[in-house]
């Protein structure tokens, strides 16, 4: 996933004892599947309609997802520059082999994304597995083993990936791979889609696909991506799965300022330099207002419940609680909720000059600034302007995008909640907003409803840990149980 990503609420609210890394690592998604009766063994029987049931040998299905899966982390897909190419073709190699329906494109030489499919009787329209294939930088240095070794150490599996998405990658390929060998009936195609560029935007992935190819979709109805929170507790109970219907929007843009050049020697306030740090002292400044979009809303009710009864009442109705002055003086301790009601603003580059004793014409910062959901870019960047007060410095949009959101009344969500009742007595379906962003946007502009689930449930101490930073890695039985739950949701919606 492009950042790091946060779920909606705080921990300390949370009433388990455990909750605060339970609560902070819930974000990751990445856990361990605690097996309903029966679901155990060795074998079980796939659904296949009017086929009839097929075994499903889970041991021997697992000691494969294993394989792949180590082998996958072995593909060094580093973006920049990403060269994701060689996990399509990955990918497409047992395709082949298996007879499944693939195209691989390239757009650039190098960046490469994958498209499989198999063929449902068409009652219900698709649904597409999206992942992506690229990874972020590492720095050896850091880590005890190589980041595209593959290895399993004390029931860990490292590499560079675990967590990032490879290994939901992963589940969802051999998602794909158990219902093509059972042989089930599907009423609705299933399009596992891997996708290049995705730490870097998506413009030569994601975005290039639905451009170039939105047929491939075929009016395809519902998307599962990463993005998704779980909450399990110390001794393994599992409290919430999370359905992610939404993100915060990326609003990235680069502040120019043009001043007199001259010798360092003699100072200049109106300095490119210094213009350019006025601004952006003032844009460090600024405190965005509280916006209470309908889908964060929705997203801290859902999550009340797992909070202690005096705190949790207070966000079953946010607007009214805003007008609180206590309540507020509260939610400013709250990081992780303040991130999902302002528009935020990071200053992360600056750039200027070439020489010490010389004062540069030019000078320029980037900045990393995340929208609420249903903000309107124009009126956030007229905002901006207005903080920045200096006509002389340019604002150039580097990434930008609309904010969009997919609703909670689907029947994919229907679906997902009765799952959970059946399988978790007690846990509760929550529907976190990520304060990063995924791919997910692409398809919502085509009007796929998309969102983010992590079929990996495990507490805290079982799931791994290094989410793009060092010695990345999952817990074993948290990745083999989730490939088992993940099949288990596909397999029900498209049944």
């Amino acid at each position: 996933m492009e950042s790091f990503l946060f779920s909606s609420h705080s921990t300390p609210r949370v009433r388990q004892s455990s909750g605060r890394a339970a609560w902070r690592s819930a974000l990751l998604a990445l856990c361990l599947l605690l097996l309903a009766p029966g679901a155990g063994s060795g074998q079980e029987r796939a659904q296949t309609g009017s086929g009839g049931p097929r075994q499903i040998d889970w041991a021997k299905a697992e000691t494969e997802a294993l394989d792949l899966f180590l082998a996958y982390l072995r593909i060094d897909t580093t973006n920049p520059p990403g060269k994701e190419i060689a996990a399509a073709r990955f990918f497409g190699e047992i395709c082949r082999r298996e007879g499944i329906e693939y195209r691989i494109f390239e757009p650039e030489p190098g960046r490469g994304t994958i498209w499989a499919r198999l063929r449902g009787n068409g009652e219900q329209r698709p649904l597409v597995l999206l992942n992506h294939l690229d990874v972020v930088p590492h720095s050896p240095e850091f880590w005890t083993y190589p980041a595209f070794a593959g290895r399993v150490e004390g029931g860990f599996i490292y590499g560079r990936g675990a967590l990032d998405m490879k290994s939901l990658g992963m589940a969802q390929f051999v998602t794909l791979l158990t219902l093509r060998r059972a042989g089930v009936q599907l009423r609705r195609d299933i399009i596992f889609l891997g996708t290049a560029d995705e730490e870097s935007g998506g413009k030569l992935g994601a975005g290039w696909f639905v451009r170039n190819h939105p047929e491939l979709l075929r009016d395809a109805e519902f998307l599962l991506n990463e993005g998704g929170s779980n909450f399990v507790d110390n001794t393994g109970r599992v409290l919430s799965i999370g359905i992610s219907p939404a993100e915060k929007t990326p609003a990235w843009f680069r502040l120019t300022a043009i001043g007199e050049p001259g010798h360092g020697s003699v100072p200049r306030p109106q300095s490119s330099v210094n213009r350019l740090l006025r601004a952006l002292q003032r844009l460090q400044n600024h405190q965005p207002g509280y916006q209470v979009a309908p889908v964060v809303a929705q997203s801290f009710r859902s999550f009340a419940p797992l909070m202690e009864r005096s705190v949790g009442v207070r966000y079953l109705n946010l607007e009214e609680s805003l007008k609180d002055p206590d309540f507020t003086r509260l939610l400013a301790s709250d990081t992780q909720a303040q991130v999902l009601l302002r528009n935020t603003i990071s200053i992360t580059i600056l750039e200027a000059g070439n020489k010490v004793n010389v004062i540069p014409a030019q000078a320029s910062a980037s900045i990393d600034t995340r929208l609420v959901p249903g903000e309107r870019l124009d009126r956030w960047i007229a905002e901006l302007k207005g903080v920045i007060a200096d006509p002389g410095i340019t604002l150039e949009p580097l990434l930008a995008f609309e904010g969009n959101a997919s609703p909670i009344d689907s029947s994919l969500v229907r679906t997902m909640q009765s799952l959970v009742e059946r399988r978790f007595p007690g846990a509760i379906l929550t529907f976190p907003v990520v304060a990063g962003f995924t791919d997910s946007h692409y398809f919502r502009e085509l009007g796929i409803h998309s969102y983010g689930l992590s079929p990996f449930l495990a507490p805290i101490q079982q799931l791994g840990q290094g989410y793009h930073g060092n010695d990345e890695r999952i817990g074993q039985q948290a990745f083999l149980g989730g490939v088992r739950f993940l099949y288990e949701v596909v397999e029900e919606l498209a049944r």
